[in-house]
C-alpha cells in the first residue's frame, strides 16, 4: 500500500449527498478533474449509504458493489450495467464503446477496500492504480469509489472524507478475546472451525491453551453481536470490526500467524486432496485454496522484500494444482511489492492471463499449469502436480514450444507452426509442421518430439533421399510416399484452432495424441475424454489489462546469458575463430584476443547489424571520424568488427570496448558505447537477436511490452555501460 498522501476534502456523512451531486453536475467542478473520486469513511461514517443516496437521485446512474469481485469481475459488472456487449468479448475494446455512449454516465462503487477473495488482496489497488483510471480516462464516465482504507490511495488521488458520525451504533467490548482476534486475521472471510482452531493456536503461539470446538462455539455464542454463523463457517457481521482489529494488530504477530497457518495448511493437503481441487471437498478446502497463496505471502514481513515462503510454495506442483489462478497471482503480486518473479507458476499464470487463457475449472487449470511447466523443463513441479491427487483433463506429453513469455535462445525452434499434417516417417507415426519463416517443412516424432527431418526451403520439393521414408499413414504403417510439399498443405485437418492466437494452428489427432500448435512451435498432449472442452479454453483477453509484470521465462536449467548463446541463435557453423598471429598488432586488450582466438565472431548480417570476419576489412585499423556525432572515451587504436543501422562498429583494441560509430548529426542513435568487451558484446547481442525473432511471432500487445522489458534487462545485467546505447532496443521501440 502506498504512503503517499491524496487529497481529501473532509465533510459530514449528511453533507456528503449533496457534494457529490454537485460533482457530478458541474463537469469544472475541481474536485477530482480526473473523473473519479474517493469516498472515505470514518468511525460510524456509512460511506456506502451516501452512494445509494446519490444514486437515488440519478436516474442513469450504476451501483455496483465491489465486495469479494475481483477488478475483473467489477469491471465485467459495471459494463454489463451499462449495457455494452463488448465485455463478450474481452480486451479493451469496451473502451471505445464507453466514449460512445450518447450520454454522461455515474458509476458507484461501493466497499472498494473489501476487493479480492481474500483480505490482504492486491485487487482493490490493481482497481484503483489501473482499471479505474482506464474506466475513467476520457470516457465522459465519472467514478466515485468508496475507499474505507486511505491508504490504498495514493498522491494525487481525491475525494472525500467522511467525519465521524458520532457513536459506534455497535461499540466494542472493553477487550476482544484471542478467537477473536485470530479470526480477523484469516484471509478468506468466511472461516471454518478447525481453521479458525489454527488461527487461534498461531496467535498464542503455542502456548499451551487448548483450541477446542466447544470453547469457539462459545466464544461465537458470546459475540453474537459481531459475530455470525455461516453455511461454511464462522465470519464477522460487520467486516469493519476486522479490517479495525487487523490494523491494531502488531506486524510481527500477523507474521506468525500467516506462517503458522501456512505450514498448518500445507499438512492438510494430503487430507483435502480432491480429483477436482480442494475447494470441491468442502469448506475447509475452499478456505485452503483461496487462502493458502496469501498466507504464504505474508509470511516473511519482518524482512520486507523476503519472499522464501511464498517462492517455496509455489515450486510444489502437489499444492499449487489446487490453487486458483486468480489466488496464485493475487499473491504472488502481493508478496513481490509489484511484479512477479521467473520461472514460477505464478509468472505462467501471469502469461496466460494475458492470453484470456482463464480455466473455467481447477482441473483444466492443472493441466495448463503442466503444459507450461513441461515447456519449462521443471520436472520437480511436473512430478509434484501429477501426484497432486487432481484430474487433469489432458497432459502434455512432449513440447517444442515457446511458451508465454519464454525468452530463450532454445525457444526460437521450431518457430511459428501454421499447420500441422499427419505423416510416417520410416513407418514411425510423425508430425510435418508447416509454417516456421524463413522454412516451411519440418517432421517430428508423433510420440517423442524428435526431430526427424527437415527444415526444407518453402519453394522446394521433399528432398530425394526422403522420398522413400516421408509416406502417408496407413494401418500397416507404410504408404504411398510424399514428393511434394503441396500435398502436405492439402493434408491438412480442417479442424479447428485450441486458441486464435496462442494456438493457432488447427487441432491434429495422432493416435491417442493431439498435436497443438502455433507461433511458439508446437507439442502433444494426452487427452483424457471430454478433454477437447477444456484445452479450447475460451479465450477471451482480460477487460482489465495485464495482471502484473512477470520476468522472463527460461528452461529451468538453462545457464546465465553468455557469448556462447550466440552459437544457438545463428549456429555454430558461421563462427570464425582466428589464429593469434591473425591479430592486428595494436589489439592488445587480452579479452578481445582470447574471443578471437577462441570462439571467434560469426559471420550474419541480420535486423540491420553485419558482423564480417570473412571480409578482408575485418579487424583493419579504423579512424574515429572528425565530424561524427560523438566521439568515444578512448583513444583507440579502432579495429572494424562491422556495421549496424548504418554506422560502423569497431572494437578498441585498447580497453577492449565495442563502440558503434555515429552517422551524420541526424543518426537516430544515441550511445556510441554498446559494451563494455567483445565478450559481452557477443552475449549483448544473442539476447538482442533472440528478442527480435521472438518478437516476430507474438501476436499480443502485452506479451510484447513484456518481451521488450525482458531483453533491456537482460542487457542491463550483461553490461550496465553498454546497454545504455539507444542502438539496442532502437528497433524494438521503433518497428
Amino acid at each position: 500500500m502506498s504512503s503517499n498522501t491524496p487529497v481529501l476534502e473532509t465533510i459530514s456523512a449528511r453533507a456528503a449527498a449533496g457534494r457529490l451531486l454537485r460533482w457530478w453536475q458541474d463537469t469544472s467542478d475541481p474536485l477530482a478533474p480526473g473523473g473519479w473520486l474517493s469516498l472515505v469513511g470514518e468511525g460510524a461514517a456509512d460511506g456506502g449509504q451516501v452512494l445509494r443516496e446519490v444514486g437515488a437521485q440519478v436516474a442513469s446512474s450504476v451501483l455496483v458493489d465491489a465486495t469479494e469481485r475481483t477488478a475483473e469481475e467489477l469491471l465485467g459488472e459495471v459494463l454489463a450495467a451499462l449495457g455494452l456487449e463488448s465485455r463478450r468479448y474481452g480486451g479493451l475494446r469496451w473502451i471505445s464503446e464507453v466514449r460512445a455512449l450518447p450520454e454522461r454516465r455515474l458509476v458507484l462503487l461501493t466497499h472498494v477496500h473489501r476487493m479480492g477473495r481474500t483480505r490482504r488482496s492486491y485487487e482493490a489497488e490493481r482497481l484503483l492504480t489501473g482499471t479505474l483510471k482506464a474506466l475513467c480516462a476520457r470516457t465522459g464516465l465519472q467514478v466515485i469509489a468508496q475507499v474505507d482504507a486511505p491508504g490504498l490511495l495514493r498522491s494525487g488521488d481525491a475525494g472525500l472524507r467522511l467525519e465521524p458520525a458520532g457513536a459506534d451504533p455497535a461499540p466494542t467490548p472493553p477487550a476482544w478475546p484471542d478467537e477473536v482476534r485470530a479470526l480477523a486475521l484469516a484471509e478468506p472471510r468466511t472461516v471454518p472451525p478447525r481453521a479458525w482452531a489454527a488461527l487461534v493456536a498461531g496467535l498464542r503461539a503455542d502456548d499451551g491453551r487448548p483450541v477446542t470446538e466447544d470453547a469457539l462455539q462459545t466464544v461465537l455464542a458470546e459475540h453474537d453481536r459481531w459475530l455470525e454463523r455461516r453455511e461454511d463457517g464462522v465470519g464477522f457481521v460487520d467486516e469493519a470490526v476486522a479490517e479495525s482489529l487487523r490494523r491494531e494488530t502488531a506486524p510481527e504477530t500477523v507474521t506468525r500467524v500467516n506462517r503458522h497457518m501456512t505450514a498448518w495448511l500445507r499438512t492438510l493437503a494430503p487430507e483435502l486432496a480432491h480429483p477436482d481441487g480442494w475447494a470441491a471437498g468442502g469448506a475447509l478446502g475452499t478456505y485452503a485454496a483461496a487462502g493458502l497463496a496469501m498466507h504464504a505471502a505474508q509470511a516473511d514481513h519482518e524482512q520486507k522484500w523476503t519472499t522464501q515462503t511464498l517462492d517455496e510454495l509455489v515450486a510444489r506442483g502437489e499444492l499449487v494444482a489446487h490453487l486458483p489462478q486468480t489466488a496464485l497471482l493475487d499473491a504472488a503480486r502481493c508478496a513481490h511489492y509489484g511484479g512477479i518473479g521467473s520461472n514460477s507458476a505464478a509468472a505462467d499464470a501471469a502469461y496466460l492471463w494475458d492470453y484470456g487463457v482463464v480455466p473455467a475449472t481447477q482441473t483444466a487449470w492443472a493441466a495448463w499449469l503442466h503444459l507450461m511447466a513441461t515447456a519449462r523443463g521443471d520436472e520437480d513441479f511436473v512430478a509434484g502436480l501429477l501426484a497432486s491427487g487432481i484430474r487433469l483433463p489432458w497432459k502434455a506429453v512432449w513440447t517444442r514450444w515457446r511458451p508465454p513469455g519464454g525468452f530463450h535462445a532454445s525457444f526460437l525452434a521450431p518457430g511459428v507452426v501454421g499447420e500441422t499434417a499427419e505423416v510416417r516417417w520410416h513407418g514411425r507415426p510423425a508430425v510435418a509442421a508447416l509454417g516456421t519463416p524463413e522454412v516451411d517443412v519440418s517432421i517430428w516424432d508423433a510420440r517423442t518430439g524428435e526431430p526427424l527431418a527437415g527444415p526444407w526451403p518453402e519453394d522446394s520439393v521433399v528432398p530425394e533421399d526422403a522420398h522413400t521414408a516421408l509416406t502417408w499413414p496407413d494401418g500397416s504403417g507404410t504408404g504411398d510416399t510424399i514428393t511434394s510439399l503441396d500435398a502436405l498443405e492439402a493434408a491438412v485437418p480442417g479442424t479447428d484452432a485450441a486458441h486464435p492466437s496462442l494456438l493457432s494452428a488447427p487441432v491434429l489427432t495422432v493416435g491417442e495424441l493431439a498435436i497443438l500448435g502455433g507461433p511458439g512451435g508446437l507439442f502433444a498432449l494426452a487427452p483424457a475424454k471430454g478433454w477437447e472442452e477444456t484445452a479450447g479454453t475460451p479465450c477471451r483477453a482480460p477487460l482489465s489489462g495485464p495482471y502484473a509484470a512477470a520476468g522472463p521465462t527460461t528452461p529451468r536449467h538453462a545457464t546465465p546469458p553468455g557469448a556462447a548463446d550466440l552459437r544457438a541463435v545463428v549456429g555454430e557453423d558461421v563462427f570464425r575463430p582466428l589464429k593469434g598471429d591473425q591479430l592486428p598488432a595494436g589489439l592488445e586488450e587480452d579479452g578481445a584476443r582470447e574471443v578471437l582466438t577462441g570462439i571467434g565472431v560469426p559471420a550474419f548480417d541480420e535486423s540491420g547489424l553485419r558482423l564480417a570476419p570473412d571480409d578482408d576489412a575485418f579487424l583493419t585499423e579504423y579512424t574515429w571520424p572528425d565530424d561524427a556525432a560523438e566521439d568515444p572515451e578512448s583513444d583507440g587504436p579502432f579495429f572494424l568488427l562491422g556495421r549496424w543501422m548504418g554506422g560502423d562498429v569497431v572494437l578498441d583494441g585498447t580497453g577492449g570496448e565495442v563502440f558503434r560509430v555515429p552517422g551524420d548529426e541526424d543518426d537516430p542513435v544515441d550511445g556510441a558505447l554498446v559494451a563494455s568487451s567483445l565478450e559481452n558484446f557477443l552475449a549483448m547481442t544473442a539476447q538482442w537477436l533472440t528478442g527480435l525473432r521472438i518478437s516476430r511471432t507474438v501476436d499480443n500487445s502485452d506479451e510484447q511490452y513484456a518481451l521488450r522489458q525482458h531483453v533491456s534487462g537482460e542487457l542491463w545485467m550483461l553490461d550496465d555501460a553498454g546497454s545504455q546505447s539507444d542502438a539496442w532496443m532502437y528497433i524494438f521501440e521503433n518497428d
